[in-house]
């Protein structure tokens, strides 16, 4: 990976500021109903997300760093957030792929795709959804496509697994066997990703979406969505 991995490292380090922190994306629905209560719980539910990621997020993420004209990335933009049926769900993804987007200009990169796409997101005309926006920041770092949707489907693991460290409670050295045990189901997704069509972008996640959408009645919450 050569020059390549120190840029990859910050963009998918959780101290790199989209306040993904703040999102369960339905986790704490779910532990409050009982579903996730420890480790293998905990696993499957990422395992389910990792499974929407793969037809969803990662193919988006791919075409938007492939150097894709900037109508393209706008159009698929549009379109990932479409297949989010949870208004939480994209509220989150919005928020954190704006900050994303903040947090790159920071870093100064020459590149005018980026600077374009940014000013369209801040404009309104395109939503700025995280897979997309990580897309195009990669692209300006000049990564490898499929390194970036790995760095990103660990990133995702990881902040989910912090969560459940939270919410459950999980020790520390119990949460890194769990995220541990998620790299083969991690680089399956990948690998799904890297084959499916960015023109046939589609999530299934219905117990996530469900806990998703009814997490705002919640009677304490520590997590946005």
């Amino acid at each position: 990976m050569g020059a390549r991995l120190l840029p990859l490292l910050q963009l998918s380090d959780s101290a790199f500021p989209t306040g993904a922190f703040s999102h369960s994306l339905g986790l704490e629905t779910l532990v409050a109903a009982g579903v996730v209560g420890d480790a293998p719980t905990l696993r499957a539910a990422i395992a389910d997300h990792l499974g929407a990621l793969a037809t969803a997020d990662l193919p988006a993420l791919r075409q938007a760093a492939d150097g894709e004209s900037l109508e393209r990335v706008v159009t698929l933009d549009r379109t990932l957030g479409a297949t989010k049926l949870a208004r939480e769900a994209r509220a989150a993804s919005v928020a954190t792929g704006r900050s994303l987007l903040a947090s790159a200009a920071a870093l100064e990169l020459d590149d005018a795709r980026l600077a374009t796409y940014h000013d369209r997101v801040r404009g309104g005309s395109a939503p700025g959804h995280h897979a997309v926006a990580y897309g195009v920041v990669a692209g300006a770092l000049v990564l490898e496509p499929g390194e970036a949707m790995s760095a990103y489907a660990f990133a995702a693991c990881s902040a989910l697994v912090a969560v459940g460290q939270k919410l459950i409670p999980l020790g520390q050295r119990s949460a890194q066997r769990t995220l541990f045990t998620l790299h083969a189901p991690i680089s399956a997704a990948v690998a799904a990703g890297a084959a499916h069509d960015p023109a046939d972008l589609f999530s299934f996640a219905p117990i996530q979406e469900v806990a998703s959408m009814v997490h705002e009645r919640q009677r304490t919450r520590l997590y946005i969505s």
